[in-house]
């Protein structure tokens, strides 16, 4: 498989570089990426956006056209799934300003960015848009949950606003389909992460695994929410 170019958002680890493929990787601040692994990877470039900040977008898209403008492959929304944490926006306190935080990253970035940056992906072929989702947006599998939810009170933000990418991803799916693009939604897993110190699997895991599942999809492919184990989560 040639190397590819590949945009990936919210980058903290070079995982998906270890191939050899160009990573363009957006993380909010340069100067607080010295001395993480992306630094010393000589494939990878950084840009600066900060999903808070829909302002900082425009000023990416116009770098990474700078960088890349024979076009990208790929395009990983990988932002980091923003949750307020346990007790915030629960059906009981519902916090409108806590609500349009998590929204702005999870939702409203990742669906404007995917949008600015078409045209450099119809400059190729592959025309693949990967959006990081949860199983937590899913009504089956939460409904599999049913007493830990109710028992604590668990935020209903965060499940919501995948379900939105969800449904966002879908809108783009049958809109760009047509024209050759892949839209993958995907689970990573009950990754152990810093936002989540209870996770099962580990980032390199978890990586490792979903690059698998999302090369192997086409555009031919039936529109469903994969998961890092290439399973087929129900909505």
């Amino acid at each position: 498989m040639s190397p590819k170019v590949i945009v990936v958002t919210g980058a903290n680890r070079g995982i998906v570089s270890n191939r050899g493929d160009t990573v363009i990787a957006t993380v909010r601040s340069k100067e607080r990426a010295v001395g993480t692994p992306l630094i010393t990877l000589p494939n990878v470039t950084l840009v600066e956006l900060d999903a808070d900040d829909l302002a900082s977008i425009d000023p990416a898209v116009a770098e990474i056209e700078r960088i890349a403008p024979d076009g990208i492959d790929e395009l990983w929304n990988n932002l980091a799934g923003y949750n307020l944490g346990q007790n915030v926006s629960s059906v009981r306190k519902v916090v409108p300003d806590d609500i349009q935080k998590v929204l702005q990253v999870n939702l409203i970035a990742p669906a404007y960015f995917t949008s600015k940056l078409l045209p450099l992906l119809e400059k190729r072929t592959t025309k693949k848009i990967v959006f990081v989702s949860t199983a937590a947006a899913s009504f089956e599998f939460t409904k599999g949950f049913r007493d830990f939810v109710t028992q604590n009170e668990v935020p209903f933000v965060y499940g919501a606003s995948k379900s939105a990418l969800n449904m966002t991803a879908l809108y783009f799916h049958l809109q760009l389909n047509p024209s050759g693009f892949t839209i993958v939604p995907i689970h990573p897993g009950v990754v152990l992460t810093g936002m989540n110190p209870k996770g099962v699997i580990s980032t390199e895991e978890s990586a490792t695994k979903t690059i698998d599942v999302v090369d192997s999809v086409s555009a031919k492919e039936d529109f469903v929410l994969r998961s890092y184990d290439g399973s087929i989560i129900t909505w």
